[in-house]
């Protein structure tokens, strides 16, 4: 160490010496250099360095300037680089021998992992949990808010990767479901969403890992029973381990081995308190703060101590939050309400972010991406804000994320706003918000339509999308727990349908299509009927389809009557002449096929590239039914794919261009497939649960080592298109593998 600093200084100087000079005069900065960063690399409470980065300004080893903060907020903030005398000591002080060597483990860390500086008074608490580890299939770390729980976590992974454990970081918020998290760990590979498929997919591909989720006591009741059925799951098919972190009380977790984190013995708690104070001075604030660590984070020289054994929520409400001014502290309390972390750009008021963030208020995601309020800072001031205080912030949040919610983040976070708020309409807002974010967002949507059902007075249309969505997630007990609320017949007629041909109740289904013929408006009718007929269509695997079925087709169509409203009119025709081209192809009726494709060309405004795709598909069907070769309708249907511009058809196209090559030329087969799209987001129609179907069912044919597992999701998502009978085929085929 050198003999011009203290440790402090020392530390400091080593931490500033890793950033580029380019930054001194850079407009946007990495928060690490400024005193929230400097702070928590160093595991010291802010104050702590203000004496050290006087002195070294003093010392001309570093100065200060006001820059923006990526993320930060949009006020500038003071920021602290090495001046080149600085540079020139740090580069003289030789390797840091308070360092921690690096482990020369190959094993890696994946996800969302936070960082964290110097820990403190948890060595033999990190022993236990990792003796804990190879004692138990799973656990968790429990304890207070603000107690350390995910600084321990970090830690404890960091002694598994040093190890040699690989393991993946997961944090929940409150809309997360198991997939979620899932998709945040970096996974290799399309996650299947069928609960068997994606439990052996898990087990086997991340056997001997760990996996981690963090805040699983944010886990709604909508999906904490799932997430514990793939957990347990998991753990009877031997698959990765898993350590749970969470806040008291965590009665859903009381069958798992948990590992309680107590506050931090007196004697290591002030070592957050730096070395400003003299050591008395240090151990009386410790003692009084109940060597809580976020609380000594909290606490501010000029502030008043709480007395002997005064709990920490009250010194958060009483004396930490009073410091704050009216306009902070409005701030502040639009933070306080949100579901999971924001952009700081996107705060009600930006301007306080540099303030809470100065203060220790706020907690970042890693890379700085997303911010929110410490929970136990926010837990004490939702327990204290009356329902009117609340419903007012909720309102005013309405209009404020109303101003630029783009992103399906900001959609979600707008409507939890809007029904929080009782919002006028929220019919028509849950129909908006289900349209646009079903895809991508329907582990949220899942828990909001459960909110706004608990908070409407006429709930009947919120019951029939809460129950459209737990299709889609392939949750029929939750489709069920819907379908008796719902009043409107049709939308219950339709829900019956599909939920009957999930479960494969083939008979049950039909009649539900013959209710729905008959009660239905002719423009649902005719839907309906093109929907039923295209469902048998595809409700195959095998190209050749029994003349009962084609018959039951066309008695089907038989139902379409053509409206008057050319508009209309055009839209049925078109449907209705691409649903007979499928089937004249299935019935090897060429000549026919082309006679409908010239009728498609004959309709003004029909697509070129729709009719040359519908081409591409008969010389294929023609190639494979004739026997010949496939080259010239290959080259035919590359060329029609390059002109889709709707990429339902191109994909559509292209796994019918797979399951040509299939027969012929495998690897040319599996080349094709890579360009399809991944069924990485949740389906948006049952003509997507068609198209993920055939992706899965052509992965078993070229992923050997995912046959099982692309079988059971394959077998789920034609179940969930209404189509049991190509499961029911799927599942013999899986049957006879096993």
């Amino acid at each position: 160490m050198s003999r011009r600093l203290s440790s402090p200084q020392e530390r400091l100087l080593r931490r500033l010496g890793h950033y580029s000079q380019t930054l001194e005069k850079a407009w946007d900065v990495t928060r690490e250099i400024s005193l929230p960063g400097l702070s928590e690399s160093l595991g010291v409470v802010r104050s702590a360095l203000n004496a050290p980065l006087s002195f070294l300004e003093k010392e001309g080893l570093i100065f200060k300037r006001m820059a923006h903060v990526i993320g930060g907020g949009s006020r500038r903030r003071n920021v602290y680089h090495l001046t080149k005398e600085g540079r020139l000591l740090f580069e003289s002080l030789g390797e840091d021998t308070l360092k921690p060597r690096k482990s020369s483990s190959t094993a890696t860390a994946y996800g969302d992992v936070p960082q964290i500086g110097e820990v403190f008074g948890r060595s033999a608490l990190i022993q236990s949990a990792f003796s804990k580890v190879n004692e138990h299939h799973s656990f968790i770390l429990s304890g207070l808010p603000g107690i350390g729980k995910t600084t321990l976590g970090v830690a404890l992974s960091n002694d598994l990767i040093a190890a040699g454990t690989p393991l993946r970081w997961s944090t929940a918020d409150e809309f997360s479901d198991f997939e979620a998290l899932c998709s945040r760990m970096e996974l290799p590979q399309t996650l299947p969403s069928d609960f068997e498929a994606l439990s052996e997919y898990l087990a086997k591909q991340c056997k001997g890992e760990i996996f981690i989720f963090d805040d699983v006591h944010l886990l709604s009741q909508r999906h904490l029973s799932r997430f514990h059925a793939f957990c347990k799951r998991i753990e009877e098919l031997e698959g990765p381990k898993f350590i749970f972190i969470g806040r008291e009380p965590l009665v859903s977790f009381e069958h798992v081995e948990r590992l309680s984190i107590p506050p931090l013995e007196i004697s290591e708690a002030v070592k957050l308190l730096g070395e400003v104070q003299s050591e008395e001075e240090r151990k009386h604030i410790a003692e009084r703060l109940g060597g809580h660590p976020l609380a000594i984070q909290l606490y501010q020289e000029e502030a008043t101590l709480p007395e002997a054994n005064s709990d920490v929520q009250s010194y958060v409400e009483d004396v930490v939050l009073s410091t704050l001014d009216d306009s902070t502290r409005s701030g502040l309390d639009h933070l306080v309400l949100l579901p999971r972390p924001i952009e700081a750009s996107k705060a009600h008021d930006d301007e306080i972010v540099g303030t809470l963030d100065d203060s220790a208020f706020l907690r970042w995601t890693p890379g700085m991406e997303k911010m929110e309020l410490q929970h136990l800072i926010r837990n004490v001031r939702r327990s204290s804000m009356t329902k009117q205080e609340k419903l007012k912030l909720h309102r005013e949040a309405v209009i404020h994320w109303e101003s630029f919610a783009q992103t399906p983040d900001d959609q979600i976070i707008l409507l939890f706003h809007r029904i929080s708020a009782e919002s006028d309409d929220l019919d028509t807002h849950c129909n908006t918000a289900y349209d646009a974010l079903a895809s991508t967002q329907s582990n949220a949507l899942s828990v909001l339509l459960e909110q706004a059902i608990d908070s409407s007075p006429k709930p009947s249309h919120l019951h029939y999308l809460a129950a459209k969505i737990a299709l889609e997630r392939c949750e029929p007990a939750h489709a069920h727990h819907h379908l008796e609320s719902i009043e409107d017949e049709g939308s219950f007629n339709e829900i019956a349908m599909s939920l009957a041909y999930f479960e494969g109740r083939i008979e049950d289904a039909d009649l539900a299509i013959k209710k729905g013929l008959e009660i239905g408006t002719q423009q649902q009718k005719n839907q309906l009927a093109i929907s039923a007929a295209s469902r048998l269509l595809d409700d195959r695997i095998e190209q050749h389809l029994d003349k009962e079925k084609v018959a039951e087709i066309k008695h089907y169509l038989g139902h379409i009557e053509l409206a008057d409203d050319s508009v209309q009119r055009t839209a049925t025709v078109v449907a209705l002449t691409m649903v007979q081209h499928a089937l004249a192809l299935v019935q090897a009726n060429f000549v026919k096929a082309e006679t409908l494709r010239a009728t498609l060309v004959s309709i003004g405004g029909v697509d070129d590239a729709l009719v040359l795709g519908l081409e591409a598909k008969a010389a294929l069907f023609k190639a494979k039914a004739n026997n010949h070769s496939v080259s010239k309708a290959v080259q035919l249907t590359r060329r029609a794919i390059e002109q889709q511009t709707n990429s339902i058809h191109r994909d559509s196209l292209r796994l019918t261009l797979v399951e040509a090559l299939l027969d012929h030329d495998k690897e040319q087969a599996n080349a094709e497939f890579l360009f399809i799209s991944k069924p990485d987001e949740s389906a948006k129609s049952i003509l997507h649960h068609r198209l993920h179907a055939r992706w899965w069912m052509f992965t078993s044919h070229l992923e050997p080592s995912l046959r099982q597992v692309a079988l059971k999701e394959a077998i789920a998502k034609y179940r969930a298109a209404g189509c049991p009978r190509a499961a029911n085929m799927l599942e013999a085929r899986l049957h006879s593998m096993l």
